[in-house]
């Protein structure tokens, strides 16, 4: 999973994905940073079986480049940032809840959340007008025409196409323009320290829930999270404990993201390797095997599933057998979070 992280300068964005991606140095441009998503129940299947090897999901950040000037719907995106924006999977708006020390605009976390909006609905506008246009000329009758003017007409109104309702077969006709205001978005107000402690900044440091399945708030305080990357295990439990909190704000964030894009991961366990799989809710059994192997997916034959709280419970695959609660699934199988699995192919 690929995360955009933007904003309009002097936000801390960069801080933020600091405190995302720890020990990654922030580049001038995009940034990349691939960070280990933290599973206990892998922890746990490695100390049983002692494997060879262990390796969690991945989810790499990105830290794009600013946004134009402070957001006033009229300026064109840059071409390196709309192009990160398009290969990021979600896109995180972090927003300035701090006094700018540079002496800038005054904190106004509202305005600056309707103005990003207004720039990503600008950028695609631009390109479905572009396209509209010469389906017009050609005088197309298809899916993906129809599917523009949908779109044209909302973000002539201003509204993000994730408030829009698409189809697959809709999502897949535009799929070559990946429009921006259509990403997954987690509006992230980030407060400073002392705007966190303070009672007139509730509402920013516990945001109201955003409405719509595609979009989500969240609330951190970037340079304590980065400080936090700097201190051992031991000192960032005393540090936390000392916030008041039970756990950097990154694992929390990790969770809001697999939440919103609708995300679970499935186990392997054994000798060789112990290990975290990430699928999309909903994925059945093959969906899962092509994940390991696509030569799995094509000659998958059933796969075999033990839940994780029978794990818990039984304590081994032996023991969960014995209880009768080790099932063989076939091809209709809807994976669950957590389940383990071992796929049975023809291939």
């Amino acid at each position: 999973m690929q995360v955009g992280i933007t904003g309009f300068p002097r936000s801390g964005k960069t801080t933020v994905f600091q405190a995302l991606a720890p020990g990654v140095k922030p580049g001038k441009d995009v940034t990349y940073g691939n960070i280990k998503v933290p599973d206990a129940r892998v922890d746990l299947l490695a100390e049983h079986f002692q494997p060879k090897k262990t390796t969690l999901a991945e989810i790499t950040f990105v830290d794009i480049a600013g946004m134009p000037g402070t957001g006033d719907g009229a300026k064109a995106l840059e071409p390196r940032t709309i192009s990160a924006m398009r290969s990021s999977e979600v896109l995180v708006h972090v927003v300035r809840v701090f006094d700018d020390p540079m002496g800038g605009k005054p904190i106004d976390p509202a305005r600056d959340v309707d103005d990003f909006a207004a720039e990503l609905v600008f950028a695609d506008l631009e390109v479905v007008e572009k396209r509209l246009d010469r389906l017009n000329r050609e005088n197309a009758k298809t899916l993906e025409r129809r599917a523009l003017e949908r779109c044209a007409v909302a973000l002539n109104e201003e509204i993000p196409l994730r408030e829009l309702e698409f189809d697959e077969e809709e999502l897949k006709a535009m799929s070559g323009y990946a429009l921006v205001s259509l990403r997954p978005l987690i509006t992230l107000f980030n407060l400073g320290e002392e705007e966190w402690g303070d009672p007139d900044y509730a509402q920013w440091r516990d945001p109201a829930p955003a409405t719509g399945a595609r979009q989500a708030t969240f609330a951190l305080c970037g340079q304590t999270e980065m400080e936090l990357t700097d201190l051992d295990e031991a000192e960032q439990a005393e540090f936390l404990e000392m916030l008041g909190l039970t756990e950097p704000a990154r694992l929390a964030f990790i969770r809001k993201a697999y939440d919103l894009l609708d995300l679970i991961s499935f186990l392997t366990s054994g000798k060789d390797e112990c290990r975290a799989w990430t699928v999309r809710k909903g994925s059945s059994a093959p969906v899962a095997a092509g994940k390991i192997h696509t030569d799995l997916q094509r000659g998958f034959i059933r796969a075999e599933v033990l839940g994780w709280h029978d794990w818990v419970k039984y304590g081994s695959e032996q023991a969960a057998k014995a209880a009768g609660v080790h099932r063989v699934e076939g091809k209709g199988y809807i994976v669950q979070d957590g389940d383990i699995i071992n796929i049975r192919s023809g291939v």
